[in-house]
């Protein structure tokens, strides 16, 4: 007797949900969609490209951190739309966090210490 009305306040829900998070959801998923078309096309060695699960799951994470940095990139950059601060989020969030990373794989972190205690 209520699966219509479960019905309709699932449909009604999820009408809401894409109604007032849509533009962020959308803006972070076509930056999600960038970021792995470039990524694809740069490399050329077939064996360094990315299973299809690890493809899915690096599509999550882009979407999400875009989604997630979306407030602050608001925040920094006022004139911007909801969609258009997900979709640089998800763009520029993701490859910078690789490239510390790979940067954090080939740093000698006695070496750093000692850089910054001469600077000083």
């Amino acid at each position: 007797m209520d699966e219509p009305y479960l019905m309709e306040a699932a449909i009604a829900a999820i009408y809401q949900l894409i109604d007032t998070e849509g533009l962020a959801l959308f803006g972070a998923l076509l930056g999600t969609l960038l970021v792995n078309a470039v990524r694809d096309r740069f490399i050329t060695v077939s064996r360094k490209r990315l299973s299809g699960g690890k493809q899915l799951l690096l599509v999550f994470l882009t979407l999400g951190v875009g989604y997630l940095f979306e407030p602050l990139l608001l925040s920094l950059a006022p004139m911007l739309s909801r969609g258009m601060a997900a979709f640089a989020a998800a763009v520029v969030v993701i490859p910078i966090t690789l490239k510390v990373l790979v940067w954090l794989d080939s740093v000698d972190l006695r070496e750093l210490v000692q850089r910054w205690r001469r600077r000083d």
